[in-house]
């Protein structure tokens, strides 16, 4: 949901539209302890969710390994040391006695992606989270995580700006293993009002009398059935059009349609 970033809501928006969320049956919700409106204010959604999600029945994923230096500054730092400490602050911001799934943000170039889920594999053993995922990582990259510690969600962009995601050998390896392919950005993040007018995307919109992001979402849910987007969402309205999404069907030939509009749109 977006909660921080540019056109995010007021904090009491926010927190109905997390509210919303549940309410309409939402059942995981996604964050990061970097997610907040400048640099200066990491762990505002996670302390936001803590607020929103008090006493209600949610599985909670943050991430770690993530540092921002400045407003466009985005470093990778899968350093156990700063992976304790990521973890220990939002456990603490998210006020739950362990965190339901957390996941390595990014791989850092600068340490193996062994010592970096290893970490995690502690904390684990510690008893701070419940479950372990990787974020943005390729099929190698995946394999090498999962010799380390049970992995039980993958969190990799599936949008019209990243071409061939379900081919490049992640999605068959969480579908051979049984874990989640949790799809973010899927209508390509800050571009997402470029994607909703791609002409082939919307007459399939136009066609089964959905929106152009409810067809991005049918089609990345009826892709696989271990992809789980992630609806990003700033109004209760917004909310409620996400899971509307969930019983959208489309046929083969719209299908064939979006993938085709989708292409088009890659850069």
């Amino acid at each position: 949901m977006n909660l921080s970033f540019g056109g995010a809501p007021s904090r009491a928006e926010a927190i109905r539209v997390v509210r919303a969320a549940l309410d309409a049956g939402v059942t995981l919700i996604d964050s990061a302890d970097v997610y907040a409106p400048h640099a200066d204010a990491v762990g505002h959604n996670e302390a936001l969710l803590a607020e929103a999600t008090r006493g209600r029945d949610v599985t909670l994923a943050t991430k770690g390994g993530v540092i921002r230096r400045g407003e466009d500054e985005w470093l990778h730092d899968g350093r156990p040391a700063h992976l304790e400490v990521a973890c220990e602050a939002s456990l603490r911001r998210l006020g739950r006695e362990a965190i339901d799934l957390y996941y390595l943000h990014a791989v850092d170039d600068a340490v193996p992606i062994e010592e970096s889920v290893g970490a995690l594999l502690r904390l684990r053993e510690r008893g701070w989270i419940r479950e372990i995922g990787v974020s943005n990582v390729d099929r190698a990259q995946l394999e090498r995580a999962a010799s380390v510690a049970p992995i039980v969600a993958v969190q990799n962009e599936a949008s019209p700006y990243r071409p061939g995601w379900e081919r490049d050998g992640v999605l068959a390896w969480c579908e051979a293993h049984g874990v989640a392919f949790v799809a973010h950005s899927p209508m390509g993040g800050w571009r997402a009002g470029r994607t909703a007018h791609l002409s082939g995307l919307s007459a399939v919109a136009d066609e089964v009398g959905a929106s152009p992001f409810q067809v991005i979402l049918a089609w990345l849910l009826g892709s696989s059935d271990r992809v789980v987007p992630i609806a990003g969402a700033s109004r209760p309205e917004s909310v409620l059009s996400s899971v509307a999404a969930a019983s959208l069907r489309l046929t083969e030939t719209q299908r064939r349609r979006v993938a085709g509009a989708v292409a088009e749109s890659a850069p």
